[in-house]
């Protein structure tokens, strides 16, 4: 009957033929002489499984031979429908496993190519290893193979076209049946899962409108069976609902006649539309097999998708295998022998999982896996599970093959954005019960076992000391098993967490080959950062800020740009500690209303307002302010007068050491606060100190009537009465750092408070600036001591935490206590609330700084204000010893970014130029005295052992700055090559050198002058005769900043200059024989004197200008500049000066910034050269790195050479010589 059938229908069809022939314009039709059925496979999802390691029931180890099996199966449905069998993937087929990965794909490939697969769909694993590494980029196949890779909806975004990579669709045949075959990718998906570098140009369409549009065309192309293979997926449940990105797309489609998906790694047979849609799963671990039928009538008729699992098949030792796919995935295993063989690093011991503590601790290898995580991708803290790590590492070789048993799965590393409270749920679920454990990086943290689930877990601080605040926000990295909820973290499925979700797709074993061949030598160490103990009954917090020199704003007023330091970003973190912890203490600890031009302003200026740091620690809510130095620096009429409100603010003012002349307290010599536990009330004292030597440097009006005990007296006598008072714990807030071998003067006690006297359970320190999280000390009873400094400015707090317990006495005591410093960086934002409060003190501080007072022709810059002689400071001397009117001039570097720039000068310029409230005295000094100031100041310096040594500050005596004296108006030289009080050498006042017996007046300001810096006691200055008294002479506006204002608006324009008065050498230097002394001779005819010889020889200028003079003398008019590089003919040598000719006058030079060179009209070019380094190249007046530089010449800029010196040429540059690098050159 079907053979009768088809020998009618091919009459039928032939009729219609010859009738075509006739009536060419009707289209041609051609149908199926019979139906036609197609086996339609897909596999999807793949990611390498050629094989996995499988367990029999009795334990026994085996593979299971997936690609093998997989094949037979596929070839048998082949061989029973040979020529109607398409073969197709659904994308992600080579990244997954240690086999594939090693070898890139390729066996996985071979596999493919054997089986005759007819089309890929583009995954977005296909990307992993960048996009050429599995595709021939040129042909749109897979590497070495005819198989298309197909991807229709993804564009370049530099063209606006299909990329070139893949196809959109590809047309096979079959028994005479023309398929299309139309692959896709999930443009919702693609661009979050793919590292960002491997998609920047590339750009993911909508697949409908582009499907819709490719299966109308390839049916006018004679297509009659139309399929969409697509990297997109799906979830069916079981009660065979389907949802997922896949089925929204099925829903829009039309023209086709079946969809296969992939990527969500599930079982998906159902129907949309009536057009079957599938995903068959992962990890080879089943096909899909859907049957469409060409009907003779040219329909297509459409079976259900049915899935084939294998796993039965596989999971057995001897399983049915198609042998020449068996063979491919043998030799495999054979290629990657040698791979897992290479040795990477050296383990220095064994690296073991054993933990530290039960039930639950860090261990050997956790802690070097969780920090191996967190450095990866930058994260602050690393997490790591337990499971996941399957063995130890032993001490010595460590290969790859190891790295693959460390790690066996394909976990990539991912990141969420995680709050402190987030963060202790995935702690609190590690430890509860039942938990896995975790290992950790960037924390530590403590657990109670003893408490409930959940509630364990206290005591969470970063690596470096700093508690984990429980509403700041980090980042966090961790493997997706962990991530997506994998043993048992659940946390990290909060939908807050998951939404901030990042797959880096950086495998996680990937990370610690890199990290082991970039360590070489891999070691760890048990610190015990994750430790079962007792959790106290209460928490008692010190927050302390020191040196805030009037700093409120996040606002550098000397830049004028925002800056990571004030009170109000303070506030913040105050808040933070106060929602994480209830019983905190509130400290300042001095030098508080000082320092800023908003200080300055309501110091001096307005009188009147409520002063803004009083108003802002109010609002803070300080409990005390213990008085710094520079509470005085106004006198006591401001000081009093800001303690007042202070103390209408409810801030307990302290200082226990600071007396009046009847011998009561100034202020409050201690304070006690008291906490309401559930436990019963905690009394915390606070003891302030101020430093003892403020008469050091302060003038003495400034705080008439008032003596400053010394500190660790002081201590002994209060701490018993704050113990007699009922204070269970007493922390000291002393304005006094720790001992240094700089000190001069007995200003820095901590060390001997917390050492000498009993009863002192922690210490905030200031005045010395220093940032010390946490040092240790032993009182006289054994008991340790803590002291924590927290810098300046409010750049950083101090937080001294408590952990506390009542003993079987029903008293206090302290479990534990640490300290640290947190640093307020961008992570904590200024709190609007004292933004808003101090706004109005803000706008009108910025007015009156933003006063004019002159002009700058060019800019003074203080960064080198340490290694020479610069126009800031030199113009800071000018000033004193104008207004002084002395022969001399003494001053210190004060900041290291004070500027003036070129342009406009305002009062903010010189506010960030000179930074204190000094005043100015004019004293005399003997030429002895002078040179042991100067001998003083040299200390700062390190000794030199080399000409090319760099000119640094001692390390060990570590001189800050503004003890690095400079004198203007006399010419030095401070030899480095020389120890520390032999280094001033030639000191000449009037080119004449100074004795000893030489009187000057000298100009110093106030802080020198009452011992600041040890400088008066080194030159042996007691009761110095006053020649100048700026506070007598002018009050307030005697300060050294009021002066420079003043000199500023008087003169109108400065121009920067540098007298070259010193310099600092690294080559020995030479004494100076003084002049001997004439003795007088009987009267003679004067004789002729012969006229100076010249020496017609040729110089080449050193400094990056240089003043020619009238005169042999710096005191001599300027009459021009020569600039760097210059040559000029020296006619004769002047007392160290050189007399040139210049533009027809006569002109000197100062010798010191002269070279010597060669004649520059008698020199021979040797050669040309183009320079190559690509940022230029410096020109240095001699062949030495460390010879001054004179300018720089570009990249390609051609030189002259006139001379080679070890490795250096000698150049033609600005109508004279330089020398530059020959290695940059070509």
């Amino acid at each position: 009957m079907f053979r009768s059938r088809s020998r009618i229908l091919a009459i039928f069809v032939a009729a219609i033929m010859v009738f075509s022939m006739f009536f060419s314009a009707v289209p041609q039709i051609v149908f199926a002489a019979t139906s036609k059925t197609f086996d339609f496979i897909e596999v999807t999802d793949f990611h390498g499984y050629l094989q996995n390691d499988g367990k029999l029931s009795d334990g026994t180890i085996y593979k299971q031979q997936i690609a093998g099996v997989l094949a037979k199966q596929i070839k048998d449905i082949k061989a029973q429908n040979p020529d109607r069998t398409v073969i197709l993937s659904g994308g992600d087929m080579f990244q997954g496993t240690p086999l594939s990965n090693v070898l890139k794909g390729q066996p996985v490939i071979d596999m493919m190519k054997n089986i005759g697969f007819d089309a890929i769909t583009l995954g977005n694993h296909e990307y992993d290893w960048g996009i050429n590494s599995v595709i021939d980029t040129q042909n749109a196949t897979l590497k070495d193979s005819a198989i298309p890779v197909l991807a229709a909806n993804v564009y370049d975004k530099t063209t606006g076209k299909p990329v070139s990579y893949v196809k959109p669709y590809v047309i096979i045949e079959r028994d005479g049946v023309k398929i299309g075959i139309i692959g896709i990718v999930d443009n919702k998906e693609f661009p979050n899962i793919i590292m960002p570098a491997y998609i920047q140009n590339v750009e993911f369409k909508d697949p409908v409108p582009i499907v819709n549009d490719l299966a109308q065309q390839l049916r006018q192309q004679g297509v009659q069976i139309v399929v969409v293979l697509a990297h997109m997926g799906a979830y069916q449940d079981k009660s065979g609902n389907a949802t997922g990105n896949l089925i929204d797309f099925a829903k829009q489609v039309k023209g086709v006649d079946a969809i296969f998906g992939g990527h969500t790694h599930s079982i998906v047979t159902t129907r949309v539309n009536g057009i079957p849609v599938g995903v068959a799963y992962y990890y080879g671990r089943g096909f899909i097999d859907l049957k469409i039928t060409l009907n003779d009538d040219g329909t297509v008729t459409t079976g259900d998708m049915q899935y084939i699992d294998i796993t039965g098949l596989y999971s057995t030792q001897n399983p049915v295998v198609d042998p020449e796919v068996q063979a491919i995935v043998d030799k495999a295993v054979q290629d990657v022998g040698p791979i897992f063989n290479e040795v990477i690093g050296q383990a220095a011991i064994d690296l073991t999982r054993t933990q530290s503590a039960e039930p639950y601790g860090d261990s050997l290898l956790g802690n070097w896996a969780a920090q191996v995580t967190k450095d990866a991708v930058g994260a602050d803290f690393g997490f790591a599970n337990n499971g996941g790590l399957r063995i130890d590492i032993p001490k010595g070789d460590i290969t790859v093959g190891m790295m693959y048993q460390l790690m066996p799965f394909d976990n990539t590393i991912v990141t969420m954005k995680m709050t402190g409270a987030q963060v202790k749920t995935i702690l609190e679920q590690a430890v509860q019960d039942g938990g896995k454990g975790i290992q950790v990086a960037g924390l530590t943290f403590k657990y109670d076992p003893s408490k409930p689930s959940m509630q364990r877990v206290f005591d969470m601080r970063k690596s470096d000391g700093t508690p984990i605040l429980m509403d700041k926000t980090y980042l966090v990295a961790t493997n997706n098993f962990m991530g997506t909820g994998g043993d048992g973290f659940k946390g990290f499925t909060d939908p807050d967490v998951a939404k901030t979700y990042v797959d880096t797709y950086k495998l996680v074993r990937d990370a610690f080959i890199d990290a082991v061949k970039a360590q070489k030598t891999v070691t760890s160490k048990i610190d015990n950062r994750i430790v079962p103990a007792k959790m106290s009954d209460a928490t008692i917090t010190v927050v302390a800020t020191s040196d805030i020199h009037g700093n409120i704003y996040p606002w550098d007023y000397n830049t004028a740009k925002s800056a990571n330091q004030g009170l109000a970003k303070v506030s913040t973190y105050v808040k933070q500690v106060r929602a994480q912890y209830p019983y905190v203490v509130l400290v300042d600890n001095g030098d508080t209303i000082q320092g800023t031009p908003l200080s300055y302003y309501y110091d001096k200026i307005d009188t009147t307002t409520e002063y803004p740091l009083a108003k802002v620690m109010g609002a803070m809510k300080y409990d005390t302010w213990t008085l710094g130095n520079h509470e005085y620096n106004y006198g006591l009429d401001v000081l009093n007068r800001i303690i007042n409100d202070m103390r209408n603010e409810g801030i307990h003012v302290l200082s226990a050491n600071t007396y009046k002349g009847d011998g009561t307290n100034f202020v409050d010599p201690y304070y006690i606060k008291t906490f309401d536990t559930p436990q019963g009330p905690v009394k915390v004292g606070i003891l302030g100190l101020t430093t003892k030597t403020i008469p050091s440097w302060e003038d003495k009006d400034h705080y008439a009537g008032l003596h400053f005990n010394d500190l660790v007296e002081e201590a002994n006598k209060w701490v018993p009465k704050l113990r007699e008072a009922g204070a269970d714990i007493i922390i000291a807030t002393i304005h006094s750092g720790e001992e240094s071998p700089t000190d001069v003067i007995p200003e820095n006690q901590v060390k001997a408070v917390a050492t000498q006297v009993n009863g002192i359970d922690a210490i905030v320190a200031g005045h010395t600036h220093a940032i010390i999280s946490q040092h240790t000390y032993k009182n006289p009873a054994g008991e340790t001591v803590i002291v924590t400094e927290p810098g300046k400015w409010g750049q950083y707090v101090s937080q001294i935490n408590f952990n506390i317990s009542k003993n079987a006495d029903g008293k206090w005591v302290i479990d534990s206590k640490w300290s640290a410093t947190i640093k307020m960086d961008d992570s904590v934002q200024a709190d609007s609330d004292i933004l808003n409060l101090a706004q109005p003190y803000q706008d009108a501080t910025l007015k009156y700084i933003g006063t004019k007072i002159g002009v700058a022709t060019g800019d003074f810059l203080g960064t080198e204000q340490t290694v020479k002689e610069t126009a800031i400071m030199d113009l800071i001397n000018k000033v004193q010893k104008y207004y002084a009117k002395t022969d001399l001039s003494i001053a210190a570097p004060l900041s290291s970014s004070a500027k003036i720039l070129k342009g406009d000068i305002t009062i903010q310029d010189i506010m960030g130029v000179y930074v204190y409230e000094n005043y100015l005295y004019g004293i005399k000094m003997t030429g002895k005295q002078l040179k042991d100031w100067l001998e003083w100041s040299a200390r700062y310096y390190k000794q030199v052992s080399s000409p090319n040594d760099p000119i640094t500050k001692d390390p060990t005596l570590n001189i800050p700055d503004y003890n690095l004296d400079q004198l203007y108006g006399a010419s030095y030289v401070i030899d480095l090559t020389q120890p520390a009080g032999h280094r001033i050498k030639n000191l000449k006042v009037n080119g004449k050198l100074v004795k000893d017996d030489d009187v000057f007046t000298v100009a110093i300001n106030n802080y020198r002058f009452n011992g600041g810096g040890g400088f008066m006691q080194a030159a042996g200055i007691t009761n110095p005769e006053i020649v100048f008294d700026s506070a007598k002479a002018y009050g307030d506006d005697g300060q050294v900043r009021n002066l420079m204002i003043r000199y500023i608006q008087e003169h109108g324009t400065i121009t920067p200059t540098v007298e070259n008065y010193w310099y600092v050498s690294t080559t020995p230097v030479a004494e100076e024989a003084p002049s001997p002394v004439t003795q007088p001779t009987p009267a003679t005819t004067p004789q002729p004197q012969p006229a100076p010889q010249p020496v017609y020889n040729y110089g080449i200028v050193t400094a990056s200008a240089l003043n020619v003079r009238a005169g042999a003398s710096t005191s001599s008019k300027i009459i021009g500049v020569l600039p760097a590089g210059k040559v000029v003919t020296l006619l004769e040598e002047v007392n160290g000066w050189y007399k040139i000719d210049y533009n027809g006058k006569t002109g000197y030079i100062y010798g010191k910034y002269v070279a010597a060179t060669p004649n520059p009209s008698n020199v021979t070019v040797l050669k040309a050269v183009k320079v190559t380094a690509k940022s230029g190249l410096n020109v240095r007046v001699g062949n030495s790195i460390n010879a001054k530089k004179i300018g720089a010449v570009p990249y390609g800029t051609e030189l002259k050479v006139v001379g080679e010196y070890n490795g250096w040429y000698q150049i033609q540059y600005n109508g004279g010589f330089g020398y530059v690098y020959a290695k940059y050159t070509k």
